[in-house]
């Protein structure tokens, strides 16, 4: 009898230690490549090189490899910012096809994931002036995703990607249709925990208190300036965060042309220090006031910046996260123009 639950004990490690390899091949075509251009896959989870593509004359050379597990990857071009997103490295043929101008995979396919997400990618290239109607077709593709693969690698993926578009209740729905060990995950943990934030500090609530200092170190708070009135927009922002420093001028322009109208404009800096948030305020000539060292992560749920916040004269919230020409769309239509 020993003997017999030591061999069965025996198989069982065996077969545990038989991790699954998937073997994969890549291949595809590259727009606006020079013609010997080499491109790096990453994966985009755990920050780590799979793969090397050489390009020659505008298409890949097939490249192959194994993985323990499938992996959402990105490609990165040597020299260029950011990444070109989003593909699954799977067991097959996986092809695509990318253009180095753009942030996105224009066409994915040749494996099961990669051809439901080319659904995806067909909607984010169309051009619509119909937002709601986009999020909504959005969401179903995202959902039925995740409704159909509650334990794979991209299901989490997806829901974080388009966290900003959809509203905090149908991101925790999501993760809810996910397994319980991706659920458990740190990032999901992390990521329940701001959008929960958010839901409580969603369009049409009121303010929550966020306290700080001033620039010369005294304290100051949120409700020093909202809920006292005025129309108050808030830019959270960073001296480390280059599209925060790019769309500056823009917030500047907004509070020199509205100033006079009612609007107040604050600076809420985010995990950075006075000194250095001191030196792009004076680079910039920001005229308008700065709360630092505050917690808006915490508060307000803040995961990525530039993010605003319009406030109402008695402290609602109006809108989250407007960028560019929407701010002013907002401020024109409040004040008349």
């Amino acid at each position: 009898m020993k003997q017999t639950i030591i061999a069965i004990l025996l198989a069982l490690v065996a077969v545990a230690g038989q991790a699954q390899t998937i073997k994969w091949i890549l291949e595809g075509t590259v727009k606006n490549a020079a013609p010997t251009d080499t491109l790096s896959v990453i994966d985009m989870e755990e920050q780590r090189p799979v793969a090397t593509l050489l390009v020659r004359d505008g298409k890949i050379v097939p490249t192959s490899g194994t993985l323990d597990e499938p992996a959402v990857c990105g490609i990165a071009k040597e020299g260029k910012r950011g990444w070109i997103i989003a593909f699954v490295i799977e067991e097959g043929i996986i092809n695509i096809n990318i253009d180095l101008d753009k942030g996105y995979v224009q066409q994915i396919g040749g494996t099961p994931i990669n051809n439901e997400l080319t659904a995806l990618f067909k909607e984010q290239n169309i051009n619509t002036s119909d937002q709601t109607s986009y999020i909504q077709n959005m969401f179903k593709i995202v959902s039925g995703i995740v409704e159909k693969h509650p334990n794979h690698v991209v299901s989490p993926f997806l829901i974080n990607l388009c966290k900003n578009i959809y509203t905090p209740s149908q991101s925790l729905g999501l993760i809810a249709k996910l397994s319980p060990e991706l659920q458990a995950s740190l990032k999901m943990e992390r990521l329940k925990e701001s959008l929960t934030l958010v839901q409580e500090t969603e369009e049409g609530k009121i303010f929550k208190e966020l306290v700080g200092e001033t620039p010369d170190g005294k304290p100051t708070a949120l409700s020093d300036f909202v809920g006292r009135g005025n129309y108050v927009l808030t830019d959270f922002w960073a001296s480390w965060c280059g599209p925060c420093k790019e769309e500056m001028p823009y917030v500047i322009k907004l509070y020199e042309k509205y100033k006079d109208k009612g609007l107040k404009v604050i600076g809420i800096t985010v995990s950075d220090t006075p000194e250095k948030s001191d030196s792009i305020v004076k680079q910039m000539g920001i005229p308008f006031p700065q709360i630092y060292k505050s917690t808006p992560m915490s508060i307000y749920g803040v995961t990525a910046i530039p993010h605003t916040i319009l406030f109402a004269p008695d402290g609602r919230i109006l809108k989250r996260d407007l960028r560019g020409e929407n701010i002013e769309k907002e401020l024109a239509e409040i004040f008349g123009e």
